[in-house]
């Protein structure tokens, strides 16, 4: 699989501040459904390991582990986690060195072609009524410009991939081969700020060298983005004009 948003150190300083938010939010979620002691639990896509020690909290598991492609991901979450298993995998590709009881996937599946087939794919994998916990983007609503032309832009960038930004619409019609336990989309409200502080570093890394980005937008509509989106990091300003539809979904191995 390929990343959209790149492995550099900006990339994973951008997830940093992404777990920031979303983290305490969906160790919220997971432990609602977490029952009984967990011995294994897996992060798929676990980049720098940020999402890994929210699932290792979140489940009070044992022995965690966490599949990615990426060595540069990989060498960031050891060296934070040593503790951890971190290994080398495409999450795309079955079967898995590990069969866990829960599993853990948060902004992969919009990177993915046939999402639901992805999942079908995993739920397979789990351990014996095995748990996937699944949080993607249903859509992002808001009324500001700047951010408006940014996820344009980045949506027409991931749909060159065969994959959709707003992968949570097609999962959440999807049908699965095992029980889908939950099923729903959640509103979170996030501030401009904190929005423009995720999206401003693509603008001046990965935007450079995508042919898609350069040839849809002038370098001049390029620095536009950015420079708005730098200046609304900049200013003082704790308004919410952009929110997350996030679909969350949780499937249990029968």
């Amino acid at each position: 699989m390929r990343y959209t948003f790149g492995t550099s150190p900006t990339a994973a300083h951008r997830l940093r501040e992404i777990s920031r938010f979303f983290n305490p939010l969906t160790q919220e979620f997971i432990g609602q459904f977490i029952q009984k002691p967990v011995h294994t639990a897996l992060d798929l896509g676990c980049g720098p390991g940020y999402t890994t020690h929210m699932l290792k909290k979140a489940t009070g598991c044992r022995e965690i582990f966490g599949f990615d492609v990426s060595e540069e991901f990989l060498a960031l979450a050891a060296k934070r986690h040593p503790e951890y298993n971190f290994i080398r995998h495409d999450i795309t590709c079955a079967p898995f060195p590990v069969h866990p009881q829960v599993a853990y996937s948060r902004f992969i599946l919009s990177h993915l072609a046939d999402s639901v087939s992805v999942i079908n794919g995993w739920s397979g994998e789990l351990g014996e009524k095995g748990l996937l916990f699944i949080e993607e983007l249903e859509d992002i609503h808001t009324e500001i410009p700047v951010f408006n032309a940014y996820l344009s832009a980045n949506r027409g960038l991931i749909a060159l991939q065969g994959a959709e930004l707003y992968v949570g619409k097609i999962i959440g019609a999807g049908r699965y081969d095992h029980e889908v336990l939950y099923n729903e989309s959640v509103l979170l409200p996030v501030l401009n700020r904190r929005a423009a502080s995720w999206f401003y570093p693509n603008t001046v890394s990965i935007w450079e060298c995508e042919n898609y980005i350069t040839h849809s937008l002038s370098p001049r509509e390029r620095q536009q983005i950015s420079g708005e989106l730098r200046r609304i990091i900049l200013g003082n300003d704790h308004r919410s004009g952009i929110t997350w539809e996030m679909r969350r979904m949780v499937i249990r191995k029968k």
